[in-house]
């Protein structure tokens, strides 16, 4: 009977688990952060790119990457459930902070410094 319970368990994790957001579904709710910035949207989403490559909580993490649309730079990190789009925004730039799910609140509040440093 337990190891029946176990089962179900694990199978209903898993299933959740798979089921994250994608990064579309995650820009339909409010960002986790927003921000203007002086800096052009290539310094800013560089700046970004740059301190989500090597942080204090993850000493380095190859899966940073950006993607440019248009105008826009998305910075991506942490097999794309950490985000950053970046977009023009008056004589400078605007920022948006998403994640597909939540975690750790060390890794969170990493990232998100790391976007308002860049600021």
């Amino acid at each position: 009977m337990n190891y029946y319970r176990i089962g179900s368990l694990a199978c209903v994790l898993l299933l959740c688990g798979c089921q994250a957001p994608t990064p579309d579904q995650a820009r339909l709710q409010p960002p986790v952060f927003q921000g203007q910035s002086i800096r052009t949207v290539p310094q800013l989403s560089d700046c970004i790119y740059r301190g989500w490559s090597t942080t204090s909580v993850i000493a380095r993490d190859n899966t940073t990457h950006t993607q440019p649309a248009g105008s826009e730079i998305s910075v991506f990190t942490w097999e794309d459930s950490i985000f950053a789009d970046v977009s023009p925004h008056r004589k400078g730039a605007e920022v948006k902070y998403f994640t597909t799910f939540r975690m750790s609140p060390d890794v969170m509040a990493d990232r998100q410094a790391i976007v308002q440093r860049c600021l």
